[in-house]
């Protein structure tokens, strides 16, 4: 809401009150008489009109939005061709620039609106949220050329407005820059105390044809015990 529509409000909204009251105060309340009386007073009663002459405009113009002004459209028309038509809803717009914005994990989409208006004039507003400090005025408009693009190849030329507004990003430090590495640095093999192998000397040829037989002693049965007599 624009300031202008703001302060039309206000004076509106401080109108009726004013109506309203000076209005009731003659039929309610201890006060009934003295209302009368100062109906007769110049100033009071050009006070009251004015008042009401405010509201009375007010609320033609509130009546006249209501009644004349058209609904929300939430499908957009692309195309038309021999009767056939082509739309897109402001749903798939409000998703794909959020793809838009959100594609280098450098911004996020905080709330995207989709207004669609009268003959297919779409207008987008953007709130993007950056990963890291940047320069608004050049990556604004890297953004903005990024979602016309975008934008375009989905609904034609029906975008009539792209808005983006920054806010405060996550961090106040500038974007590292992944490809600035250092040098790489030379790194030594480690000169560890060098270990002979244990020799190894192959049996000799006769000792490998007949190898060493080991002989396990085996222990003889145990008789078992003769029953006694009773």
């Amino acid at each position: 809401m624009n300031a202008f529509k703001r302060i039309c409000l206000f004076i509106f909204g401080i109108a009726g009150i004013i109506a309203l009251t000076t209005l009731a105060l003659p039929w309610f309340g201890p006060w009934t008489r003295g209302a009368t009386a100062l109906m007769s007073t110049v100033w009071y009663a050009t006070m009251v009109k004015v008042a009401l002459g405010v509201t009375a405009l007010g609320v033609l113009i509130t009546l006249g939005r209501a009644i004349f002004s058209p609904s929300k459209s939430k499908t957009v028309v692309v195309t038309k061709q021999s009767g056939d038509e082509v739309t897109v809803t402001t749903a798939a717009i409000s998703s794909q620039a959020a793809h838009i914005v959100e594609e280098d994990h450098d911004y996020f989409a905080e709330r995207v609106t989709v207004v669609a208006k009268r003959r297919g004039h779409v207008r987008v507003f953007v709130r993007v949220r950056p990963a890291h400090a940047i320069n608004v005025t050049e990556e604004g408009a890297r953004l903005h050329a990024r979602l016309e693009e975008g934008l375009a190849a989905l609904c034609g030329k029906s975008i009539d407005r792209i808005v983006i507004e920054f806010v405060e990003p996550d961090s106040l430090d500038p974007k590292p820059d992944y490809l600035d590495v250092a040098e790489p640095v030379e790194v030594t093999q480690y000169e560890s105390a060098a270990y002979e192998p244990a020799s190894y000397e192959p049996l000799a040829p006769a000792a490998a044809e007949h190898p060493t037989e080991i002989t396990v002693p085996m222990a003889s049965p145990v008789e078992a015990p003769e029953p006694r007599e009773e």
